[in-house]
């Protein structure tokens, strides 16, 4: 049975994940919330540009400017999950130039970051235009021969739907007036109304707002949704054009950034639907974020380097694991808490050895198998809750136990990773 109204993200302009800490269901914001913010709900805008997320299950959102800019610069929390190794991470690099055009942008600029950071994102769960992904469309045949082959690897035909995320939506009429439609009580007229006052007076004066990648950053999973209007949005994936961007600024090849991204998000759809059988009732605890994280690390993993899959080698998915899973936090408490890089990593290298291993060579576990053999890894490997036989006997076929054996022989390796004991070019050339 699917888990109804859950969403997952990677990063968040205005809703999902904010690099280190800031996310959609996080109720201990590190700024207090603007005007509007409820103990269930929380409102970006004011007056007729008001926009309340209410409308989405768990609609709590509070990424802020401020939450934008100090998460971005968080120091590292010391509580919640057990801390491990962790530095500043390349990614935050990365965005720096963009936080601080940000930083120099006027007051009213930086005041009116959450509404359109918002309005980025909501419109990707409306977006009725047939998808294009990159900013000038160049990786929208890639895009469809992806979906096409993770629909395959993975058994989930015509199942997920892919939308881009693009700045320009933000001068797009029609797409503010949509967000309107679905996501307040504006009327038709109104809806309008906001739209060309949006785009005269926040966009299109700005020098930041018209080309900032912080404005499509998002890549998340989501299913079970429904608007104010009654839209039902089903099991919908969002890769966000500055994500792409900002990955391959930082010296990663875009198709390999999109194929990553969507294998992870994707991992999170077979989550969805598995939700209650793998880890029982959601609770939100930076241990089960932590989990489930890692997990859609190694299924991804697994698809990218397996021979009927995505076909990469290990040296080209590392170079994307490095920067991506630097995605992965150090804030230990929080609710988002996606793991460290260095077990995100571990995670990764655990999902190419089961690819290597699994025989006959080319044969794809099913995801139950795989999360059979991810649950033994992390309780024995990264856990080290209980030892690798004990681990090998919850195992249910001769052939999980025979790829989890070499994964125990490899056990050395991945801690090295978990422990930081290899760097980032050790790491690829394993």
């Amino acid at each position: 049975m699917k888990l109804q109204s859950l969403t997952i993200g990677l990063l968040c302009s205005g809703l999902g994940l904010i690099a280190v800490s800031c996310n959609k269901d996080d109720a201990a914001s590190p700024t207090t919330p603007q005007a509007g913010a409820t103990a269930a709900n929380f409102t970006v805008g004011e007056g007729d540009l008001q926009l309340e997320t209410g409308v989405l299950a768990d609609g709590r959102i509070k990424c802020t400017y401020e939450a934008f800019t100090q998460a971005i610069f968080a120091d590292a929390a010391t509580t919640g999950v057990a801390p491990s190794p962790c530095a500043p991470t390349a990614f935050n690099t990365a965005l720096a130039p963009y936080v601080t055009e940000l930083n120099r942008a006027t007051l009213a600029e930086r005041q009116n970051y959450s509404l359109l950071s918002q309005l980025s994102q909501l419109y990707t769960y409306v977006d009725p235009a047939t998808p294009y992904f990159g900013a000038d469309g160049s990786l929208t045949d890639f895009a469809a021969k992806t979906k096409r082959s993770l629909e395959s690897f993975w058994n989930m035909p015509n199942e997920v739907t892919l939308h881009g995320q693009h700045v320009n939506s933000l001068q797009n009429r029609e797409a503010i007036a949509a967000v309107y439609r679905n996501f307040s009580t504006a009327s038709e007229q109104a809806a309008y109304a906001n739209a060309d006052f949006i785009i005269a007076n926040y966009v299109l004066p700005s020098t930041v707002f018209k080309t900032s990648p912080l404005l499509a950053l998002d890549g998340f999973a989501t299913t079970g949704l429904t608007t104010r209007t009654g839209k039902v949005v089903g099991d919908l994936i969002v890769i966000g054009d500055g994500l792409v961007q900002v990955m391959n600024e930082a010296g990663v090849n875009k198709q390999v950034t999109f194929a990553g991204i969507l294998g992870h998000e994707w991992a999170h759809q077979i989550q969805f639907n598995n939700y209650e059988a793998w880890y029982g009732p959601r609770v939100n605890t930076a241990e089960q974020t932590r989990m489930t994280e890692l997990e859609a690390d190694l299924l991804s993993s697994y698809y990218l380097t397996h021979k009927r899959g995505a076909t990469y080698n290990w040296k080209s998915s590392a170079e994307f694991f490095k920067l991506f899973f630097n995605i992965g936090d150090c804030s230990f408490i929080s609710e988002g808490h996606h793991g460290t890089p260095n077990q995100r990593m571990a995670a990764s290298r655990l999902g190419w050895i089961i690819a290597q291993e699994t025989m006959p060579m080319g044969h794809i576990l099913t995801a139950q198998e795989t999360h059979d053999l991810f649950i033994a890894s992390l309780q024995s490997i990264i856990d080290n809750k209980i030892d690798s036989s004990a681990a090998m006997a919850n195992l249910k076929t001769p052939q999980l136990k025979a790829v989890f054996g070499k994964i125990v022989e490899r056990e050395r390796e991945v801690k090295s990773i978990l422990t930081g004991q290899l760097n980032s070019t050790a790491i690829e050339n394993l």
